[in-house]
């Protein structure tokens, strides 16, 4: 019988401590096994969390930018409003905008009076 079969087969108190051996190898394969997962399943968390992160502050500095541009857009339009009803600037938005150019014409600035 090869040494294996008489490590297993052993019988008395010499038999009872090879299965003790066993299971205590047994348990300290698993125990490596939960923590070597465990670990694995720690670093796939902080990747995921890294990259959420990176996306979140993506997405914060576009909607940075967006209220930047939405300020200007506002600050443009209010100079156009009140810089009177008839302007330069007001007859030229609104020609970039109007479908139709002759509804452009009460916008037109006057001609100065020779």
């Amino acid at each position: 019988m090869n040494w294996i079969g008489t490590f297993l087969a052993a019988a008395g108190w010499r038999g009872l401590k090879n299965w003790i051996w066993i299971a205590i190898i047994g348990a300290a394969v698993a125990a490596i096994w939960a923590f070597v997962a465990v670990a694995d399943r720690r670093h796939e968390n902080a990747l995921e969390v890294a990259k959420d992160a990176g996306a979140i502050g993506a997405v914060a500095a576009g909607q940075a930018q967006t209220l930047d541009q939405l300020g200007d857009a506002n600050n443009a339009e209010e100079t156009l409003r009140s810089s009177g009803e008839r302007s330069a600037a007001r007859f030229d938005q609104c020609l970039r905008d109007a479908r139709d150019p002759a509804g452009c014409e009460r916008y037109r600035p006057l001609a100065p009076a020779e």
